[in-house]
């Protein structure tokens, strides 16, 4: 779900024939009834905090996101977007959620039908080697490093075949593919002043080829081999690029849908009764 500030012009008067009403996008009215179920859900899965009672600006944010998902998916059906049932079930086992409310599942309709939507309009968005240039100078604190080592882990089942393992790499040699109960990590660099002193005691001096004994964890014996070490210092702009092209993009595919989104919003009507959140 995404989150901006969109201008509305606030009715702030009351009568008679709006006292059940909060809004109206269009001639549809949004009741008091209705905007309660859609609050629940996000108070409940996105806004609630133990202890805290709802506010009127929570309100306010509900009902403004409420409505523009009301206009994002009129406007989607007119671009010929849809969003079956099969992909909103396929992104909710992806979450480890089996049994969604219908609220939850709408919702979940709702943020894939801005994905394709932004798909689709910022499809044209770039960004340049001097873009990521600039940022990675006017930024470079957030690719400072400490000292690091490089550590290929390994965890094997049975005592007797972890001391075999260690054996082979202190010599420098592989691991057989026949061991059986061995499984070989990735490698990962690690701060060292992050690592726990257990594992610090057993690769020290923190030399290029270091092996560690094996080291009981409970479901395994770990080996850790040192493969490569640096001082702390900055990431070089060529190992972090794709990194700040990629957050570079969003910003500017975020900027895209806002003006997408402003546009959009010129050719819809939309009264909101403010005055009668208050009571809810």
């Amino acid at each position: 779900m995404f989150f901006f500030k969109i201008l509305l012009v606030s009715v702030l008067f009351l009568s008679v024939g709006f006292s059940e009403v909060v809004a109206r996008l269009d001639g549809r009215e949004i009741t008091a009834e209705e905007f309660k179920r859609v609050f629940n859900l996000h108070w409940k899965k996105i806004f609630f905090v133990r202890g805290r009672k709802p506010t009127l600006e929570d309100k306010k944010l509900v009902l403004y996101e409420y409505l523009k998902s009301l206009i994002i998916e009129k406007t989607a059906k007119e671009m010929g977007i849809e969003v079956s049932d099969k992909e909103v079930k396929k992104r909710l086992r992806k979450w480890g959620i089996r049994r969604p409310s219908e609220g939850l599942k709408e919702a979940v309709r709702r943020e894939l039908l801005v994905q394709r939507i932004l798909r689709r309009i910022g499809r044209d968005v770039r960004v340049t080697d001097e873009e990521i240039r600039v940022y990675y100078m006017l930024n470079k604190r957030e690719f400072y490093y400490p000292n690091q080592i490089k550590l290929l882990r390994i965890v094997v089942d049975s005592k007797k075949t972890a001391y075999k393992v260690y054996r082979l790499l202190k010599r420098g040699k592989g691991i057989p593919g026949h061991l059986e109960g061995v499984r070989v990590g990735s490698e990962r660099w690690y701060s060292l002043q992050a690592l726990p002193r257990l594992v610090k005691r057993r690769i020290y001096p923190y030399r290029v080829g270091t092996v560690s004994r094996p080291i009981y964890v409970g479901t395994g014996y770990l080996i850790l081999k040192v493969v490569d070490k640096r001082k702390e210092g900055f990431l070089p702009l060529e190992e972090v690029k794709e990194r700040v092209r990629e957050k570079l993009l969003k910003e500017k595919r975020e900027e895209v849908l806002k003006r997408w989104f402003r546009e959009v919003l010129k050719n819809h009507h939309l009264e909101i009764y403010l005055e009668k959140l208050r009571s809810l």
